[in-house]
Order: C-alpha cells, then sequence, then structure tokens
C-alpha cells in the first residue's frame, strides 16, 4: 500500500485512495479531522539526549494534561505506562500558540496530534533546546480519552540530580511533575514603571536544592558561548588562547516561575528564604531549567532575611561609598529632554526611602558617588532630604552638598557626588572624555565613547597641616546589553574596552605625575573583578589587565604600580553587588592607589537591595530594594604625615 501511495503510476483501483489522501491533507490544515498518525509513547518522543529522534516527524501521543501555560500546555505519561529508562523524559510541552484549547483541561487523559520541534528563541541560538509537540491546527489534533485522572506523582530532585554539573543535567526531567525543597540564591524579579515610580512583580526567582552552596559568577568565558561552536571552531579557539578559562553556568541553579500557570500565586522571596515542597512542571527557558509551580502546590516558606547596617566609623576615619541609584528621575519636565518624569507623589517616595537607607544602613559616608542620576536639582534634593531626616532623628546635620554634570547618555542618567561638606571640603571638579568619540563598529558612526563621562572631584580632610587630599573618580561603563548579540556584540565590546582604556590612561597620566597621589576609582564598572574570557575590563582600569592568552580581546595598557581593587580583599561568599541570572557577581568596584592601600581600614557591600525582591521598591519606610545594586563602602583611616 505504501509503495503504491509512493508510485508516480495512478493505477485502477488506487484513484480513490489517493483522493482520500489527498483529503486528509486538506483536512490537517483545518479543513477537516487530522489523519491519525502512528502512536508514539512520550518518552521515545524524548530520547535519551537533548534532540529528539523524532524531530520534525508528525506524531501521536497520549497522557495526561498536567499543567496549562500562555502558549500550551504540558502532558505526561501515567505512572503505570512509564517505560522506567531513567533517561528518557515522561512529560512533554504542546505548543497551541495561543491559549491552550478547553479541552486541555488539567486531569484529562489526552491524544494530541502534531510535529516534534526543537525549539530555541531566534535571539539565542547558544542555548539548550526544547523538545516540544507542535499542536495540528486541524480538528482531532487533541482528543479527550478521559477526564479527573490523577496527576502522575512529582519526581523529588536531589542534590544527585546535578552530579554530573552540566547544563544539560536535568534533560530527563524536562516537562514532568517535580517537586524540590530550596534555598532562595536570587530575589523575586519585577519590573519598575519609572514614570508611576512603582514596582510589580513577575514572580521568577532562582534557588538551588537545600545545601547547595550559593552560585556566584567565576573567571571565564560563558559556557553557553563554547559549547554549541563547531568543534573546528573550538579546537581553533583553544590553539589561540591556551589559557582562556571556562565559566560552568552554574548549572546547580534553575528558575522558578510562581506564577507562569494560571490560577497560581506570586511568589515573592528574598535571598536565603527556604521553600519546601515545592511541586510544579519542568520546563526550560532563558538558558535555565524552569519550574513553573503548581496553583495546588503545598509548600511552604520559612526564613527572612534583613539589611545589614555598614559598622559606624570611628573619628578620624573617612568612609566613601559607590551607589548605582538605578533609574533616579525626578518629577521636573525638563525642556530639551526626553526623560522619564516621575510623579511628584513619587519622587518624594524614592527620597524619603534613599535617605533611610543612606541613613540607617550605610550611615551618612562622607563621600558618595552616585550613578544614574538625571540632574543636579533633583540629587540636591535628594541632599536636602538626607540632611533634614539626620537632623529630625537628632543627629548632627552633614550638610551634603550635590555636584553632578550632564553627559551624553541618551536617557539623560549621569554621574555624579553627595558630599559631606560638615566634614569634607570639595577643591576641584572636572568632567573627563565627554568629548571622546569612536568608531562604532557596527554601523561605522562616530560615536560618543563615554555616554556617562567619569566625574572626578579632588577633596581635603581636616584643617591645616593636618589637610589631606584625595582624588576621586566616579564611573558608570557600557553595560553587558548586546555583548553577546551577533549584531551588537563587536561594538558593545569594543565600547567597553576602550572605555577602560581611556580611564586607565587617565589613572596612568595621573600617577606618573604624582606617584603619590591618593586616588579611587570608583562606580558601577559594569564588569567582574576577573577576565570573562573576553575582556577583562576591571583589569585594564586597574593597569593589570589579562593576557592575550586568556582574553579573546586582548590590551596591552598597563601601568605600576596597579590600583588595587578592594573587593580582593573581602571574605568570598561577599564578593557580590549585583544577581543576574540566578549568579551572585560584582558590578561596582572601589580601587585605590598603592599610596591608600595601607591607609583601607575596610571595605564591605551594605546589604539591602540585590538580595530582595523587587516589590519592596514600593515601601518607602524601609531601606531595602531603592536599587538593584548594593552599595560598596570602604573604610579609611588617613595619615597627614604622607600628605604631599
Amino acid at each position: 500500500m505504501s509503495k503504491q501511495r509512493n508510485s508516480s503510476i495512478v493505477r485502477p483501483g488506487v484513484r480513490v485512495g489517493i483522493l482520500l489522501a489527498l483529503a486528509a491533507v486538506i483536512f490537517a490544515l483545518g479543513a477537516g479531522p487530522v489523519v491519525a498518525q502512528r502512536e508514539y509513547p512520550i518518552a521515545e518522543i524524548q530520547g535519551s539526549g537533548n534532540f529528539s529522534p523524532l524531530q520534525g516527524r508528525k506524531v501521536r501521543t497520549t497522557g495526561v494534561v498536567t499543567a496549562l501555560y500562555r502558549t500550551g500546555f504540558f502532558i505526561q505519561t501515567p505512572d503505570d505506562k512509564t517505560d522506567d529508562d531513567p533517561l528518557t523524559s515522561e512529560g512533554v510541552f504542546v505548543f497551541t500558540r495561543t491559549p491552550p484549547p478547553k479541552d486541555a483541561m488539567v486531569g484529562n487523559l489526552v491524544s494530541v496530534t502534531g510535529t516534534v520541534e526543537e525549539f530555541r528563541p531566534r535571539n539565542d541560538l547558544n542555548t539548550l533546546p526544547l523538545t516540544e509537540i507542535v499542536l495540528d491546527q486541524g480538528r482531532g489534533a487533541l482528543r479527550v480519552l478521559a477526564t479527573s485522572q490523577p496527576l502522575p506523582h512529582p519526581i523529588e530532585i536531589t542534590e544527585k540530580d546535578f552530579a554530573s554539573n552540566q547544563i544539560d543535567q536535568l534533560e530527563r526531567y524536562e516537562g514532568m511533575r517535580v517537586r524540590v525543597s530550596l534555598t532562595v540564591v536570587s530575589p523575586t524579579g519585577g519590573q519598575v514603571n519609572i514614570r508611576a515610580s512603582r514596582a510589580g512583580s513577575n514572580g521568577t526567582f532562582f534557588g538551588v536544592v537545600r545545601g547547595t552552596p550559593r552560585p556566584f559568577r567565576e573567571p571565564g568565558l560563558d559556557i553557553f558561548e563554547y559549547v554549541f561552536l563547531r568543534q573546528d571552531e573550538k579546537e581553533r579557539l583553544r590553539a589561540q588562547f591556551p589559557r582562556l578559562p571556562m565559566f560552568d553556568g552554574n548549572p546547580e541553579k534553575f528558575r522558578v516561575e510562581s506564577t507562569a500557570q494560571p490560577g497560581s500565586s506570586v511568589l515573592d522571596v528574598a535571598v536565603r528564604t527556604e521553600i519546601d515542597d515545592l511541586t510544579g512542571v519542568l520546563h526550560y527557558a532563558f538558558r535555565n531549567y524552569t519550574i513553573f509551580v503548581d496553583p495546588d502546590s503545598k509548600h511552604t516558606v520559612a526564613g527572612s532575611n534583613t539589611p545589614n547596617p555598614m559598622p559606624v566609623p570611628v573619628s578620624g576615619q573617612l568612609t566613601v561609598a559607590a551607589v548605582n541609584l538605578e533609574n533616579f528621575f525626578d518629577d521636573v519636565n525638563d525642556p530639551g529632554m526626553n526623560e522619564d518624569v516621575t510623579t511628584k507623589d513619587g519622587f518624594e517616595a524614592r527620597l524619603k526611602k534613599i535617605s533611610l537607607a543612606f541613613r540607617t544602613v550605610l550611615r551618612n559616608p562622607d563621600v558618595i558617588a552616585v550613578s544614574e542620576a538625571e540632574t543636579l536639582s533633583g540629587l540636591k534634593r535628594l541632599a536636602a532630604r538626607i540632611n533634614e531626616d539626620t537632623r529630625s532623628g537628632g543627629g548632627d546635620d552633614p550638610r551634603y552638598e550635590a555636584i553632578l554634570l550632564p553627559g551624553n547618555d541618551r536617557r539623560g542618567i549621569n554621574n555624579g557626588f553627595l558630599v559631606k561638606t560638615s566634614k569634607v571640603r570639595v577643591v576641584e571638579v572636572e568632567q573627563l572624555g565627554k568629548d571622546e568619540r569612536f568608531r562604532n563598529a557596527r554601523t561605522g558612526d562616530d560615536n560618543f565613547l563615554n555616554d556617562r563621562p567619569p566625574l572626578m572631584i579632588r577633596i581635603s580632610v581636616g584643617e591645616g597641616d593636618s589637610q589631606t587630599y584625595v582624588t576621586l573618580i566616579a564611573n558608570h561603563l557600557r553595560s553587558f546589553l548586546g555583548y553577546y548579540d551577533p549584531n551588537q556584540a563587536s561594538n558593545v565590546r569594543s565600547k567597553k574596552r576602550l572605555q577602560a582604556e581611556f580611564l586607565s590612561s587617565v589613572v596612568e597620566g595621573r600617577l606618573k605625575a604624582d606617584p603619590l597621589e591618593r586616588l579611587i576609582v570608583l562606580g558601577d564598572l559594569n564588569f567582574y573583578q576577573f577576565p570573562d574570557g573576553i575582556l577583562d575590563v576591571t583589569g585594564i582600569i586597574s593597569g593589570r589587565p589579562a593576557s592575550k592568552e586568556e582574553v579573546m580581546i586582548f590590551s596591552p595598557v598597563s601601568y605600576t604600580p596597579p590600583l588595587v581593587n578592594l573587593v580582593d580583599l573581602i571574605d568570598r561568599g561577599q564578593r557580590y553587588s549585583y544577581v543576574f541570572d540566578g549568579n551572585a557577581q560584582v558590578l561596582d568596584h572601589i580601587l585605590v592607589s598603592e599610596s591608600l592601600r595601607r591607609q583601607v581600614a575596610g571595605f564591605g557591600y551594605a546589604r539591602l537591595n540585590a538580595d530582595f525582591p523587587e516589590i519592596f521598591f514600593n515601601d518607602p519606610d524601609r531601606p531595602e530594594r531603592f536599587s538593584d545594586h548594593d552599595p560598596a563602602v570602604a573604610y579609611f583611616t588617613l595619615q597627614a604625615s604622607d600628605n604631599n
């Protein structure tokens, strides 16, 4: 029969069969019932690897609907029908393009007909694929075989499931119901409406199995940028960069979407929260295995997290902080600017919240380098609010004054300083490199190099013979946005390198002119304290860049003695100021000249932002989450006898 269908000769008696086959094709396109295909168990569709052995094939399979999603639903083999192969998943996602049909009700045993695909987003092909069945559009593609069926028992995920430390180690559970007891390692995220000055939760956070250490960003090239290369490209990369480190991506972590399934309740949790017996289905999204929490999950939540106030400085100490204020836009519509204008009530709430954080957690540092501040007038209002609140609380008036010079950022955010003039005197202010330009590697255009030009101030502390001078350079360098995008990567990486080299040349020039200058380079450098296999931005700035064997984009600049990165002096478990994709990492730095190193009395990060859920932004009566970055705070015991 099959040979006759494949023949190009129309034989007598077969014409009716051809017409029926043609009708079946038409029906499959939406005009009638889908033609029955061979029945495949879900485990056979999933296979034992990352790619289905039936990829591109039309299949029919049967399973119990276990969860609904906005563009499809999950089905899983009943417990008494599994193949008992630990390497093959018994669950699969059925993609419907639109919200799932009413027959896809949780607990229904259904027959599904569709095409097996391995989905990867168009804008991120360097990711593991998601095996899915694209549901046919015709009638009969989804048929209900029975209702009110028991759901398959969830698989318990334990530390043993992560023993291989491979990025695909949970592939065998993809699409299946799971249960886990976890520790939160990245708080629930969300999005801030700048104009309304209100945050909304997205219900998504990261966790690890109870007892697993917190994951940190580590040196080296992200494994996802390596593993999907062709073998010859891998060999060429290894030959050219023999000391290239590799970052494994921390596959021990997983995402949790608490509101993915209809009817689920949002979980707004902070880092270190313990959640027991969380149940849901295991999906794959954004380069992470992701649990879609069941609406009836019987999990329990325990533990809490509170800010850790910085130590009160002792007499004679200078305290310096670097703070990313995150979109500190005011309530004034400035002429000629296309900025976000917040409401008056919203801006007042931000002033109250930031003032509370600076006074009670940061302890009103003597000099605060800020980034993402819109205007000098807005920063002055923050200074005035901190001064007023400090006096109202019975403290001595810090007499903060604001310094800000506008730069080139299209969003209108800038670098600035808040200086405690009750203790510190500003003797010089200079914006650096505002007019510097570079050639855009993607468009060929001549663009500004520094969107937020570095802002330098020189201060004096003390009086008369006991005066000590310190120079500070506040920074906010190019972000990672587009860093891995094939269409933008060349320009983004080039700009980050050139910004670092510009700043390095400034530092080198000053230290050549005065080797004993007390110099502090601080702020959001938008890079780690080590090379990432592509660049070494912080190393370039400090004068000690990675070698050409360790990074793909080498920078030959260096100077001696190099700056000292204070993050290298603290406990490894505290080396983070930001949490991204579940990984704790350093983006905010304080680098000091060798002449200041012996005067460092302490350094750390004020823990009140990065570990807390985005929704805390809305409460002006608590200091947590006024930003997404933790402030860096350094303490110096200055010695006037060393002053030049």
